[in-house]
């Protein structure tokens, strides 16, 4: 399986010809949508759900109900999965992981829906949360940034999902020199980071 991180928190993951995608985003280039056989989105925000782009792809769309309240328009194309689900998208294994948006600010409570998915028992996209799946991935996509984060969850949730390697995701509002600080926080001998830029790739044995 390949996996390609676009910009801020969008990824591609490819296998026997198919396409999946994850969280494609306002932010997210035009080439992401050029090819899908299927499309997760862990929750509603605009930087993970681009409504116009995704309607255009006549593809299934497997997300939780707020997300689905918002492409009604797309009919029996949408999938309503929740916490503790499975289902296969495009000839790959998902598992629905969690309930709940990370808090902004505690007068704002939780913002909305959010489902982490791990793909293939392989790759986790907690989406913006530090939710936890509930066994041991190959690629763990950590979130780096956002009005939500904070450092000290994040390397925990980091050390905390045994994996054999972490990807950045959610890295939008970072400048070159804050990309650059991410490696010294979260990479070990063990437990490599890698800080994909957009574009490129890595492989998941």
């Amino acid at each position: 399986m390949k996996l390609t991180k676009f910009a801020h928190a969008c990824v591609r993951l490819e296998k026997d010809g198919k396409t999946l995608l994850v969280d494609p985003g306002s932010f997210s280039e035009d080439a992401v949508f050029e090819k899908a056989d299927a499309i997760l989105v862990t929750h509603e925000h605009q930087d993970h759900l681009d409504v116009d782009r995704v309607a255009a792809l006549d593809v299934p769309v497997y997300t939780n109900a707020g997300v689905a309240a918002q492409l009604t328009a797309l009919g029996d194309r949408v999938h309503v999965v929740a916490d503790g689900q499975s289902f296969e998208a495009a000839g790959f294994s998902v598992s629905a992981y969690g309930k709940d948006h990370a808090v902004i600010l505690p007068e704002w409570g939780v913002p909305c829906e959010n489902v982490g998915f791990l793909i293939d028992d392989a790759v986790y996209h907690p989406g913006d949360s530090f939710t936890q799946p509930d066994r041991a991935v190959h690629t763990n996509l950590v979130p780096i940034s956002g009005p939500w984060f904070a450092l000290p969850p994040a390397v925990d949730y980091a050390r905390t999902v045994k994996s054999q390697q972490l990807v950045g995701i959610h890295d939008g509002l970072l400048s070159p020199i804050g990309l650059s600080m991410f490696s010294r926080f979260l990479n070990t001998d063990e437990r490599p980071y890698l800080g994909l830029a957009p574009g490129e790739s890595t492989e998941i044995s």
